[in-house]
């Protein structure tokens, strides 16, 4: 009966958010985001983090995009939102694994990470997480 549950439920939200959140430090979230993402999809995965992070009162929330294939400018505007409805709470956000077609969307789109943290990859903005931490930020 179980599965049946999960199938209806599955088919009531349309689909999955294509997300994980762990928390990969007592201060620290993770979220890995994958495939192409678009509005519906990123305002589920926006809902889903601002609630996770309140719950765990965490401090940073790393986001990877390295396994994102694909994003347009409103998905890309999305993340630069969600990153300040995080700070709101008192969240800091680091994005990590931005590959260079999805860099170059957002730049096109005039997008900016300013006044946000931005790593090469995951070991890095671990390290920056933990740095942060250390500082008491």
């Amino acid at each position: 009966m179980a599965n049946s549950d999960i199938a209806i439920s599955r088919r009531q939200i349309g689909g999955e958010t294509p997300m994980v959140v762990s928390e990969i430090t007592d201060n620290c979230l993770y979220t890995g985001l994958f495939g192409s993402l678009d509005s519906t999809r990123m305002a589920a995965v926006s809902d889903k983090l601002t609630a996770t992070s309140e719950r765990a009162e965490t401090r940073h929330v790393i986001v990877d995009l390295g396994n994102v294939d694909a994003i347009d400018s409103a998905v890309a505007n999305q993340l630069v939102r969600l990153a300040d409805t995080l700070m709101l709470v008192g969240v800091k956000t680091i994005f990590c694994g931005i590959k260079g077609v999805i860099a170059r969307t957002m730049v096109g789109a005039g997008i900016t990470l300013n006044g946000y943290h931005a790593t090469r990859d995951l070991k890095s903005a671990l390290q920056l997480s933990l740095k942060l931490t250390a500082e008491g930020h």
